[in-house]
């Protein structure tokens, strides 16, 4: 199940906030660097997540984002949501309006089980569950490290850690529940 790009986005934006090793606010410009998001698009979606209490934005010349509560509290259902994405466990694959199990679709028996460990892993998981072991580089460590950040190789693993953490291509483990790709 691939999400929408926005929530992917999304993901990645505050999978890396949460890594930081500083509490220092990280500029939008930066953020998008280091995380592979086109600028302007990021800045839309950054707004959306302040709005939604998940991020706070400071102005000024050291100015940025921060996360607005800790990592514990910030679920990925929620960076969802501000992303205008809601994962409903009643949505039929095949087309048939809602499923249900009275009136199962072909695919009801197969898509309700994905479904419902789309919905419970976005419940359940937060983004204390996406830190990575010793952080990830701040965004002027990333920009320091080469001229030319998008061929620079500390750019490209902390990209790489960033996707890692947020799920696409290793398990995700949400308290009992396991999804991810094998």
């Amino acid at each position: 199940m691939q999400l929408p790009q926005t929530v992917e986005y999304a993901l990645r934006a505050m999978a890396y906030i949460a890594n930081l090793p500083t509490t220092q606010p990280v500029r939008a410009h930066d953020l998008a660097a280091a995380t592979n998001v086109p600028p302007h698009y990021l800045s839309k979606l950054m707004r959306r997540l302040v709005v939604a209490g998940l991020l706070k934005s400071q102005k000024g010349h050291h100015g940025g984002f921060v996360l607005a509560l800790p990592p514990r509290y910030i679920r990925a259902l929620d960076i969802m949501i501000a992303a205008d994405y809601r994962p409903d466990p009643t949505h039929c694959a095949f087309g048939w309006g809602n499923c249900r199990p009275a009136e199962p679709c072909p695919l009801h028996p197969a898509w309700s089980k994905l479904n419902e460990a789309i919905c419970t892993w976005a419940a359940m998981t937060t983004l204390s569950d996406m830190l990575v072991e010793g952080g990830l580089p701040a965004p002027i460590e990333l920009i320091a490290a080469s001229p030319h950040p998008e061929d620079g190789e500390v750019l490209r693993n902390a990209r790489k850690r960033i996707v890692e953490a947020t799920g696409k291509g290793r398990r995700v483990r949400a308290k009992s529940l396991s999804i991810g790709a094998e």
